[in-house]
């Protein structure tokens, strides 16, 4: 394939570099000369600008920070799409608001090429290894036009559903994570404030496997609740836990009320715990 690729930070580089290895032809841009030097050397060939990273491209895949610079690079006055051609694929792998994604396609449309929205998960040691996650939204053909082209730098490419889903899958996949580091945080400050030795409550959490207990939930195939047959049959057992669960976010917040430490997320976990294993006590 023929191959554009522009933006070449800490993720960016890495992906290329892969590309720059294989049996593609990669012409690569940044604003910054020095990873473009990097990557001619290991065999891409440096674009004299945005568009002439598209020129001809069967591909281009677009790593750029957020919303304003994917506009520029691609419908910018100098943008990719003023010089790929019908029937290619755009593949924007920055992770950016669905407004944008539709403003891509529109214009994109109008010359005829395919957008897939394909976030990336992995982080820079994933783009270094090539062995990124592509969570990807977007017509399947275009996908399977594109994936010699994403295969070189990705371990598992999913397919999630039409143009949008990748990115939204990819959010939600990013908000697991960072709420999960902001109750952890708040389990340190609760436990801290007894004078609780952290190393030992990070040894107490792995050791029972308390983390591993989301598969609970993220195993189940919907969120909705179970039906009063389900609860007859195995429910018994579920709505214990959850009575258990409840009873502990009760005592949870009164040890913090005792200890003048606010645990924002315990709204949310009370709001949550019992839907998100298919028990809705309030049903």
């Amino acid at each position: 394939m023929r191959i554009g690729f522009v933006g070449l930070g800490k993720m960016g580089a890495g992906m290329a570099g892969h590309l720059a290895t294989s049996d593609h032809e990669v012409a690569v841009y940044d604003t910054r000369p020095e990873p473009i030097a990097l990557l001619e050397a290991a065999g891409a060939r440096a674009a004299a600008s945005v568009a002439d990273s598209g020129s001809g491209a069967d591909l281009v895949s677009v790593v750029v920070l957020d919303d304003a610079q994917v506009l520029d690079v691609v419908t910018g006055p100098a943008g990719v799409l003023t010089t790929m051609s019908a029937g290619s694929v755009l593949a924007i792998h920055s992770t950016v608001t669905l407004d944008c994604i539709r403003r891509v396609a529109d214009a994109a449309g109008e010359v005829g090429v395919h957008v897939l929205d394909a976030g990336i998960s992995g982080g820079v040691p994933g783009a270094t290894a090539g062995t990124l996650m592509v969570i990807v939204g977007g017509e399947a053909a275009a996908l399977e036009a594109a994936r010699p082209g994403l295969e070189p730098w990705s371990d598992e490419i999913v397919h999630v559903g039409p143009l949008g889903a990748g990115m939204v899958a990819k959010v939600a996949r990013n908000y697991v994570q960072y709420a999960a580091f902001g109750l952890i945080h708040e389990a340190q400050t609760l436990a801290a404030a007894r004078d609780v030795d952290l190393g030992q409550l990070a040894h107490i959490i792995r050791a029972t496997k308390a983390l591993d207990l989301t598969g609970i939930v993220l195993d189940r195939a919907d969120a909705t609740a179970r039906s009063p047959d389900d609860l007859a049959e195995a429910g018994a057992v579920l709505v214990e836990m959850v009575h258990l669960g409840f009873k502990d976010l009760d005592v949870a917040e009164a040890i913090a009320a005792e200890l003048g430490v606010e645990l924002p997320g315990l709204a949310s976990g009370r709001a949550g715990f019992g839907p998100s294993i298919g028990v809705d006590l309030q049903a």
